[in-house]
C-alpha cells in the first residue's frame, strides 16, 4: 500500500506520494498542482500509475476542507482507491508534533502523506445519496430558522421605535413571509424524501417511538449520523456528537468535568433540544432527568446527560429494529445513574 497525501484547494490539488509501513521503499515524490475536478483526479491517478501504483494500491488521505474535498474523494473512491478523509485539526496537531517549520501547499500535501503512513486512518465510505440529500435539507431548514428569528427580532425593534419606519417594516415583513414559505417547502421536500425511501422511513418510525423525538429531531439525527451507519455503540455516537464526558485530572489535581464539544455541533444541538422536550415525560426518560436534578446537578448538566442518553436510545432502537420499550428502559435507567455525569 502506498499513501497519497492530497492538499485540497478550491480550484487545485497538490499531491505527495510516500511508501506506507512495510511497503517496498521508494523515493517520495510530489505532483505539481492539478485542477480540483474529475479530470484533475484522473491526471493524479495517471501520475500514481506512472510510479507503478494502480488505484487499488493507493491509500489517499485528504482533509475535510469545506465542501471542496467531496468531488476528489468520490472520484478516487469510485476509481478503486482507499480514501481517508481527516479532520483538519488532526493534521494541524500532527504537523506540530513533528515540528514542521513553514507552510506551503506542497508541504501540506507532504505532511498529510506522512500522517497517513504513521496513523493508518480508517477508510471513508461515501454517504448514501438519500441521506446526503436529507442532511442538506435539514441544515438548510436550520439556517432559515435562525435567519427567521433574527428578522423577527429586527421587526420587533422597528415596530417599537419612536418614529414610524413603514417602508423598512414592510420589507422586513416580506422577508419573514418568504422565509416561512421556504421553510414550508423544505418541510414538504423532507417528508417526500423520507416517504420515498424505505430505509429512512423505517428508521424514522422507530425513532418516533422514543420520548423527545419529533419528526424534525428524528430526521436531524438520521441525517447527521447517516442513519447510524458505521457507528458501533452509543458511546461512540456520543463521542461523535461531542457530548461525551471529558475528565480533567492530573496527579492530585481534579478539575471540573465537562463535555468535550469535539464533534458534530448540529447533532449535539439536536440532542439538547430533544432533551428539553423529553425532560417532563412521565416515563423513565423524564425520571432520569428528575433524579439527576434531585442529586444536585444543574439543569443544563442534567439536560446534556439526558440528551446523551436519548442519542443512545435512538441508536439502540434503530440498530436493533425494535421500538422503544418503557419497561426495558426503566432497568437501564436505574443502572445508568451510577455512572459519572460531567458537571
Amino acid at each position: 500500500m502506498v499513501v497519497v497525501g492530497i492538499d485540497i484547494g478550491k480550484d487545485v490539488l497538490f499531491a505527495h506520494l510516500r511508501a506506507a509501513e512495510g511497503s517496498p521503499a521508494f523515493t517520495p515524490c510530489a505532483l505539481p498542482s492539478v485542477e480540483n475536478t474529475v479530470a484533475g483526479c484522473a491526471h493524479l491517478l495517471q501520475w500514481a500509475a506512472s510510479h507503478g501504483n494502480p488505484p487499488s494500491d493507493l491509500l489517499v488521505v485528504m482533509e475535510a476542507t469545506g465542501v471542496y474535498w467531496e468531488t476528489c474523494a468520490l472520484t478516487l473512491h469510485q476509481a478503486g482507491c482507499h480514501v481517508s478523509v481527516i479532520n483538519p485539526a488532526q493534521i494541524k496537531l500532527f504537523a506540530r508534533s513533528v515540528l514542521r517549520r513553514g507552510k506551503t501547499d506542497t508541504m501540506d500535501a507532504e505532511i498529510i502523506a506522512r500522517y497517513g503512513v504513521v496513523m493508518q486512518p480508517s477508510v471513508w465510505e461515501p454517504p448514501l445519496a438519500s441521506v446526503e440529500e436529507l442532511k442538506v435539507l435539514v441544515r438548510e431548514r436550520e439556517t432559515l430558522l435562525e435567519t427567521l428569528t433574527q428578522e423577527r427580532n429586527r421587526l420587533h425593534a422597528l415596530q417599537h421605535k419612536a418614529r414610524n419606519m413603514t417602508t423598512v417594516v414592510a420589507l422586513v415583513q416580506q422577508r419573514i413571509d418568504l422565509l416561512k414559505e421556504q421553510i414550508t417547502a423544505l418541510d414538504h421536500a423532507t417528508h417526500t424524501l423520507v416517504s420515498m425511501n424505505k430505509g429512512l422511513s423505517e428508521s424514522l418510525n422507530l425513532l418516533l417511538t422514543v420520548p423527545g423525538y419529533g419528526f424534525v429531531t428524528a430526521v436531524s439525527v438520521l441525517a447527521e449520523t447517516q442513519s447510524f451507519r458505521g457507528l458501533q455503540s452509543g458511546r461512540q455516537l456520543s463521542a461523535y456528537a461531542g457530548i461525551a464526558p471529558a475528565p480533567n485530572q492530573s496527579g492530585s489535581m481534579t478539575g471540573t468535568a465537562h463535555i468535550s464539544k469535539t464533534g458534530n455541533e448540529h447533532l449535539r444541538r439536536t440532542a439538547y433540544l430533544a432533551a428539553v422536550g423529553a425532560m417532563k415525560c412521565k416515563g423513565p426518560v423524564g425520571q432520569y432527568y428528575r433524579q439527576l436534578r434531585a442529586r444536585g446537578k444543574p439543569a443544563k448538566v442534567a439536560l446534556v446527560a439526558l440528551g446523551r442518553k436519548l442519542l443512545g436510545i435512538g441508536f439502540a432502537v434503530v440498530t436493533s429494529g425494535q421500538p422503544y420499550d418503557d419497561k426495558f428502559e426503566s432497568k437501564r435507567t436505574a443502572g445508568s445513574l451510577d455512572q459519572r455525569v460531567p458537571c
